[in-house]
């Protein structure tokens, strides 16, 4: 078995193992974001001539620790590194690919204020993540648990700034972004008139 496809069931063994602390949606995210972020992260590393083992693998532990413990957790961002490494580490991956998808890709793909990702592989998985945001059901998934809880002002507190932070920040590709700009509109739209 090749150490992508390993990796993939290491991770996926991670999230099925159902750890209480661990956020409702878990489920979801493994079924419906973490391996298709993976996927798109392979398709961008291909086109623009990337590593798409390091890329993928990126994808695949991004945020990791969700698995394991909700986001408010604020061990959250250390443990996803720690677990990351580890895993990285059993598969195979060398000293300069774990430090390129732990120390780059995975440490700054929130693209959060001025932080970005440096190597092109970084550069990827970033618009992978904000590609899965954008062409999947994420933010009606959201929507729809976070209505449970939150009122439709939280939700749009939170929507607009990820929304922006996906398309402008996450996305350093400009065909890329044009590619989305309708979906992102559309959702910009949706959540600017939550009452």
């Amino acid at each position: 078995m090749s150490r992508i496809g390993s990796l993939r069931e290491k991770v996926k063994a991670l999230y099925d193992s159902k750890n209480p602390s661990r956020e409702d949606w878990a489920d979801w995210l493994c079924s419906n974001h973490i391996f298709v972020v993976a996927d798109f992260a392979s398709e961008l590393a291909n086109r623009y001539g990337a590593n798409a083992e390091v890329v993928a693998a990126a994808g695949m532990l991004h945020d990791i620790a969700d698995a394991e413990m909700s986001r408010f957790n604020l061990e959250h961002e250390k443990r996803s590194l720690e677990i990351a490494r580890k895993l990285l580490t059993e598969n195979g991956f060398s000293k300069a690919e774990i430090a390129l998808v732990v120390d780059d890709a995975i440490r700054f793909h929130g693209c959060h204020g001025d932080e970005r990702p440096a190597s092109l592989e970084g550069k990827v998985m970033a618009a992978a993540d904000a590609l899965a945001h954008l062409k999947t059901d994420f933010y009606k998934h959201a929507l729809d648990d976070k209505s449970k809880e939150e009122s439709l002002d939280d939700i749009k507190k939170w929507a607009l700034p990820k929304l922006e932070r996906d398309f402008t920040n996450k996305i350093a590709f400009d065909d890329v972004r044009e590619g989305v700009r309708p979906t992102y509109e559309g959702l910009k739209t949706l959540f600017s008139n939550l009452a």
